[in-house]
């Protein structure tokens, strides 16, 4: 363990354990494990929370990475650069992803925001509604289908019972501001909460200006005792967002601030809208049985002006044009076997994404010639799933699953078929059954042991489908390449070390064969293909502790090897640059990570604080392990004060992130000789939240 990463990981655990002034929070009540609410220290599964008040904070509320650092196992790699989507993996699943989340599912209040292929957008998370953000590890994640390496699902809080009034104002460095407004509150039987935000930057590196434009609704009506109806909806405009793209060696270590090579003269940037709702109806049947049904709906369209094309100013928009919506039906039994709590949830679920592609050559970032790409992707799941929990002794807690998952691809290419444009269209379909099984034996009533296996899969998205061969020909898709199949091994400790102290232990094995990775090209132009076996073992270790005198510590902490298990080439012929090892490091995958927080309240004064450290270890950035990034650690500090006077509630907030300046390299392309995304340095963070209930 590299010494700066062992300081941050002792600061966190060396306090004293005794004398607490006030005892710790029980663990989190979760559901995306099981589907049904249960307290996460009993369940035999890595599910870990960040709650509201720890995603507001005095912090900006912006990206999911401002909060996922504290999550072992998990890494949400913050670009700086709100074109490209954050790319977020959890034990190596999804580190290769170059465009959004692919290889971990994401959900909002149940609504996938993960399409069928298994590529997905954090950029409609809305943070500052948030009752709490889930992040599931590990085999139980294969009951979400295909691409469920891991699970993040952020859950809307109610509305306040008397209706409320709320108004942010955050300002920062590079001339960047936020607003926001909330409208809560319940009247008779319905409760709702509406928010809108709107960003601005001129983002720290050249060539990085953006605004972004947010809304998100919940409504609940009680129709009955037994029946509520819940409306999600959001909607996301970031239009004119400039990309500074990321930077080879040589450009990060001259000048980190500054555009890569074309973004300027071709005016790299995207345009992105979406809007999407979800209708949820719960019914209780009976005092053991209960359905609910989800209906969603959803429109993005989003254009891409790539740094891609012949000489300086010769560039790419890339036009997305993207329906997408489904279905979920959920029973759930509640009874009781043998005089032993049991409960049973089985669904169906169908979702269904269909994309209008479009693509023209630019020229300094205006459209120039003629259309080049012109084809509709279609993709649809329907999704069988079962999955039952039984606590035989009072010691002992089973729970097992199973889901069933059949997925059908297809492309129909408009483009005339002349010579040298050849047809690209086809079909593609897979199918996969996916079991799940725990247990978790109760030592102690404050000590859990827990084990699981799982089995999982993970299908080639539309973007890695879309060429075979030399990318370079046009040629496509893909219709010979497979779903990577992984086989998921878990054991765990959960523990209260007297009434102050939560500690969670898991070691894990994850066995994968025909790994999806790069064969040819790179960024948006490359063809993929299946290689041999991988494999990804570690541990993870989180600690939470309330100390005497109003200080708490909280430190994360994941080790992990991931590499491939066997040789293979990429390209046309085998060489030395093309060639990769048995024992390569998968890319993408850190060895290391820690998150260690040491805070401090002053009750009588509404005063908090709160010093951060983080740690990443070096990271192989391509396949055949010659490009690196450099390991760093960063520290942040919080602090704020909370007043409340009669009917009004404010709240003052200044954050300095990056105390020390360090210059490092916050997230890495894979396979891109332009690999690296520089990280911020020191800048700060101010605001001012004022609520008024009526």
């Amino acid at each position: 363990m590299k010494r700066k990463q062992l300081f941050i990981l002792i600061a966190a655990i060396v306090a004293p354990q005794a004398y607490a002034e006030e005892a710790l929070s029980i663990s989190p009540v979760v559901v995306t494990a099981t589907r049904t609410e249960q307290n996460s220290f009993d369940l035999p599964v890595s599910i870990d929370v960040v709650n509201g008040d720890t995603i507001r904070d005095s912090r900006q509320q912006i990206n999911l990475s401002e909060t996922a650092a504290r999550i072992p196992g998990v890494v949400v790699a913050n670009k700086f650069n709100l074109a490209q989507d954050l790319a977020v993996s959890t034990r190596g699943f999804g580190a290769r992803s170059a465009f959004g989340v692919r290889g971990v599912r994401l959900y909002e209040d149940g609504i996938p925001l993960s399409m069928p292929d298994g590529q997905g957008q954090t950029g409609t998370f809305n943070l500052d509604t948030a009752r709490q953000i889930e992040f599931m590890r590990g085999p139980f994640s294969a009951l979400y289908g295909n691409s469920s390496g891991g699970v993040v699902q952020i859950l809307t809080r109610d509305g306040a019972k008397d209706p409320t009034v709320s108004g942010g104002l955050t300002l920062g460095s590079y001339n960047t501001r936020r607003e926001s407004l909330t409208v809560e509150g319940e009247e008779s039987n319905v409760n709702y909460v509406v928010n809108g935000s709107h960003l601005s930057t001129d983002g720290y590196r050249d060539h990085s200006e953006a605004t972004r434009d947010m809304l998100h609704t919940k409504l609940s009506y009680n129709a009955s005792d037994a029946t509520k109806i819940t409306l999600i909806a959001t909607s996301l405009n970031q239009n004119d967002t400039k990309d500074p793209l990321a930077l080879t060696l040589d450009e990060y270590r001259a000048n980190p601030k500054q555009a890569g090579a074309k973004s300027v003269s071709t005016d790299a940037r995207a345009n992105k809208k979406q809007t999407h709702a979800g209708l949820v109806v719960d019914h209780s049947i009976s005092d053991k049985e209960s359905i609910s049904l989800m209906s969603y709906y959803g429109e993005r369209s989003s254009d891409g002006y790539l740094a891609i094309g012949a000489g300086t100013t010769g560039g790419r928009l890339s036009a997305i044009d993207r329906q997408f919506g489904g279905l979920d039906a959920k029973w759930t039994f509640k009874d009781s076997v043998a005089g032993k709590p049991f409960s049973l949830v089985a669904g169906l679920s169908y979702d269904k994404m269909q994309d209008d592609r479009t693509q023209f050559n630019t020229t300094n970032g205006v459209v120039s010639s003629a259309l080049k790409r012109n084809e509709v992707q279609t993709v649809h799941n329907f999704d069988q799933y079962i999955q039952a929990t039984i606590e035989p002794t009072d010691r002992l807690l089973l729970v097992g699953g199973l889901r069933h998952t059949k997925i059908n691809f297809n492309v129909d290419d408009k483009m005339p078929v002349i010579p040298g444009d050849p047809d690209s269209g086809g079909s593609l379909g897979y199918s996969n059954t996916s079991p799940v099984l725990g247990a978790t034996f109760k030592v102690t009533p404050t000590l859990n042991l827990y084990a699981n296996y799982g089995e999982g899969f993970e299908t080639p998205t539309f973007i890695e489908m879309t060429y075979v061969g030399n990318p370079t020909t046009g040629a496509g898709p893909n219709l010979t390449i497979q779903p990577s199949t992984s086989k998921n091994y878990e054991v765990g400790a959960k523990a209260f070390v007297g009434d102050n102290t939560r500690v969670n232990l898991a070691l894990f094995k994850v066995d994968t064969k025909k790994e999806i990775v790069v064969d040819q090209g790179q960024g948006t132009t490359a063809s993929f293909k299946n290689a041999g076996d991988t494999e990804r073992h570690g541990l993870e270790l989180s600690i939470d502790s309330v100390l005497p005198y109003n200080f708490g510590v909280y430190a994360a902490y994941t080790l992990m090897n991931a590499e491939f298990k066997d040789s293979f080439c990429t390209g046309t012929s085998c060489t030395s640059l093309t060639q990769v090892n048995s024992g390569n490091k998968i890319p993408g995958a850190y060895t290391s990570n820690t998150y260690a927080e040491v805070s401090w309240k002053h009750p009588s004064l509404g005063f908090s604080t709160a010093l951060e450290g983080i740690y990443f270890t070096d990271v192989f950035t391509n396949d055949i392990n010659t490009i690196q990034a450099k390991s760093y650690a960063t520290f942040n500090l919080r602090g704020g004060f909370v007043q409340n006077v009669g009917n009004w509630k404010l709240n003052e907030f200044a954050r300095i992130d990056n105390l020390t300046d360090k210059t490092y390299v916050s997230s890495v392309r894979i396979n891109n000789s332009s690999a690296y995304d520089p990280g911020a340095p020191r800048n700060w963070t101010m605001g001012l939240n004022a609520s008024y209930i009526f």
